[in-house]
């Protein structure tokens, strides 16, 4: 007698809308068709005034793709990709970077490109530990809950906040995977051992993900619904396909595959 596959709940933390698509897209789609429940939090998917902009964000609202309504755009884009690969949204309310200021409100915290790059900002040294908090509340009880993350390769100051608020979730006994940021790890194949290197390579074991043609396909459809995003990304829409065969390609050595790792939780280095 078959017994009936017992479903399983996933949660993707990204950063921001695209990034779990782009780094998991095919993997999602796989455990959708498998039957699991696969949930994509957006972390910082909080809309900013339109009148308190910094000139550095109203730039980046400026740049082709753009808009001066850029959330609610990347939102509709992001239930567009999700309702392609059959996963559920789950935007949170604070803020891009590029959007949020100090608590005393005199200064941007990341108002140039270089800012988006180099290290959380001081004022956020306690933002992890509030995520975590309420990332928890989104699991179940019952211990059945998959975590994944970004690697943050890349070192996007979001992408840090997360990882770190998902190390913190695995130090009380959640289960975490954590994904290699796309195309970021594409860009700068050191990339990925700079990331791994901060809690030491050898603590990580990585979690390879065989995906078929199918997996691929849907994977491919959906990250072409960004398509705010397609020229930052990729250049040109037709770039989206070659550009994520190619690295699903390199991960699986000849076949498509993703990646994410697994790191021992007496090392982690939260």
């Amino acid at each position: 007698m078959e017994h009936p596959r017992l479903t399983r709940q996933r949660i993707y933390l990204s950063p921001h809308f695209d990034d779990a698509v782009l780094s998991c897209g095919g993997q999602i789609a796989r455990q959708v068709a498998g039957g699991d429940s696969v949930v994509v939090a957006t972390v910082f998917g909080g809309e900013p005034a339109r009148d308190s902009l910094s000139l550095f964000a109203a730039s980046i609202h400026a740049r082709p793709g753009g808009s001066e309504d850029l959330i609610p755009l990347r939102r509709m884009e992001e239930n567009q990709a999700l309702a392609m690969l059959g996963a559920d949204s789950r935007p949170g309310d604070y803020l891009d970077c590029i959007y949020r200021r100090d608590t005393e409100d005199r200064r941007w915290l990341y108002d140039h490109e270089e800012a988006l790059f180099g290290p959380v900002d001081p004022a956020e040294r306690g933002l992890a530990y509030e995520l975590a908090q309420v990332i928890s509340t989104l699991a179940p009880p019952d211990g059945s809950c998959h975590l994944y993350a970004p690697l943050a390769i890349g070192n996007h100051v979001d992408h840090q906040i997360v990882r770190r608020a998902a190390l913190i979730l695995q130090q009380v006994g959640f289960e975490v995977l954590f994904y290699e940021d796309f195309p970021y790890a594409e860009r700068d194949p050191a990339g990925l051992k700079t990331a791994l290197d901060r809690s030491g390579t050898e603590t990580w074991q990585p979690v390879l993900i065989d995906l078929d043609e199918s997996d691929i396909a849907s994977k491919i459809e959906a990250v072409a619904a960004y398509r705010s995003q397609i020229g930052v990304l990729f250049g040109e829409a037709s770039d989206v396909a070659p550009s994520v065969r190619a690295y699903a390609k390199r991960i699986g050595g000849g076949s498509y595959a993703e990646r994410q790792w697994r790191l021992n939780p007496k090392d982690n280095e939260a």
